[in-house]
Formats: C-alpha cells, structure tokens, sequence
C-alpha cells in the first residue's frame, strides 16, 4: 500500500502470492450483489464526480478508489470487509455498511442511480433497504479480487503480453480486468476475473459463482479451441481453483494458454 502523508493510496496494491480460495457460502450471491450496488452507486462516483474517472482497484479487505484530488485536498474512498471508509488529509473515517443511502451520506455524495442507469449495472433497489452484507462473503470477495489483481499485474508486465493495459476494476460488471493484444490484428481480448454475474434487473447471471474469463474483442475471428467453453467466451471456473494446489498457477496458466492461442505465438 503506497500512501501520500495519511492517505491510504491504493493505486497499486501489494498483493499476496499465497491466497488461498475457499468454498464460498450460499449467502455469497446476495453479498456479493449489495457489494456491487456500494461499488457502482457509492464509492465510483465518488471519483468520477471529482475528475471523471470511474476505475476502481482492488485493496487489501475489498476494493477501493485510486487517490483522487477534490475541492479539499487528495481523498480516497474504499470498502473494506463490510465497512466504507474515506480517507482525506485529515484523516480516516470508517463506517459500518448499512443502507445505499447512509453509505452515499457517509462518503458525501448521495447514491449517483441516474449515472448508473445508462450502464449494465444491477439496478440499486430501495435505497434504504439493509445490506445484508457478510463479513465472510466479503472476505471472500476480497480474497478473490486479491487472487486476480496480482495474476493481471503480472500478465500486464509480461513482455509476451501485447499492447497491454493496466488493471482496473470495472464499477459495472465488478471485475478486476485488463485487456491484451494486438487491435490492428484482431487479437485483442479482455482477460479478468468476474466475481459472478448479475443482470441489470438484479436477478442471477449465467455464471452465478466467481470465475477466471477471457473475452475476445472479435469472437468470430477467434481461433478454434476447446478453451471456448462457454460460448464466446474461455472461463476457468472458482470450483475448479477450490482445494487444488497452487490455485494461482492454475489460474494463470489458463490466461496464458489463451493469449498465445489469440496472439498466434
């Protein structure tokens, strides 16, 4: 964790090589989904109403804003376990996470639901309604997003890794994500790691349970393989990565066959 004087900056995140994936619980979906919501209506806007920018990282205990300059000096907003926290030059304060509506208060902005709308996000619901977060599903969450974060990093450091971008974590599909390879070729493709999909209607997704992906840019181009497993595209799913040794290597291993059949090398 870097840091400008008191201020937690979680730009680039340490992330440790070792995490290991548990069996995640039913409640997992529904905490998940509430943790969506904090990310897409609360704690993004915090950053793009600032400067315009709406990527998030992910940060030790869950997930978190870039640092950012407002009005009043630099700021960071995170979400850590089941609590938001803001981070200014004055300081740190943290918060449990209750409602859509106390957590907007909180930070100083109220939930941005017209923003929201015109994007694939879980539509935000009542928002005075309870949470209902988990501690354990949020620590899980965290784990999972520690898990991908580092793997992207170092893919994204790869000299093999053709034109790549830096990791981000989208406020919309609320996964850690980068993209590699050639535009021009036709070999560009999106490679993250989900943590189980929503509609926009809030109901569940094709997958229900986190998962490792990658999305060619042009699926019809795409070279023929059985590592498209699901659909267009290649998945490497969580119950795959439960209880096995070396999980990361695994997850890798699984981007990086992809690439090279994408980039043809």
């Amino acid at each position: 964790m870097l840091g400008i004087g008191n201020i937690r900056c979680p730009g680039t995140v340490a992330m440790v090589m070792t995490i290991s994936l548990a069996p995640l619980q039913p409640t997992f979906p529904a905490s998940r989904l509430a943790l969506h919501r904090v990310a897409a209506y609360v704690v993004s806007p915090a950053r793009r109403q600032a400067m315009g920018r709406m990527g998030l990282r992910a940060a030790p205990g869950g997930f978190a804003t870039p640092t950012f300059s407002t009005p009043n000096g630099m700021a960071s907003v995170a979400v850590t376990g089941t609590d938001v926290e803001v981070s200014t030059v004055d300081g740190s304060r943290r918060a449990g996470l209750t409602t859509l509506a106390e957590a907007g208060e909180f930070v100083g902005t109220s939930p941005d639901v017209a923003w929201a709308a015109e994007l694939d996000i879980p539509i935000p619901g009542d928002l005075s309604a309870s949470l209902s977060i988990e501690p354990a599903d949020a620590a899980a969450l965290a784990a999972w997003y520690a898990f991908g974060w580092s793997i992207l990093e170092e893919l994204s450091l790869d000299p093999a890794s053709v034109d790549p971008s830096d990791p981000q974590l989208w406020p919309e599909h609320f996964d850690p994500a980068i993209e590699i390879g050639s535009d021009a070729a036709r070999h560009r493709a999106s490679y993250g790691f989900s943590p189980g999909d929503v509609t926009q209607s809030a109901e569940p997704g094709a997958e229900l349970l986190p998962y490792v992906y990658v999305a060619p840019w042009y699926a019809d181009d795409r070279p023929d393989s059985e590592l498209w497993n699901a659909g267009r595209l290649a998945v490497l799913r969580y119950e795959d990565l439960v209880g096995i040794d070396n999980p990361r290597a695994v997850a890798k291993t699984f981007l990086t066959d992809v690439r090279t059949l994408l980039q043809g090398a």
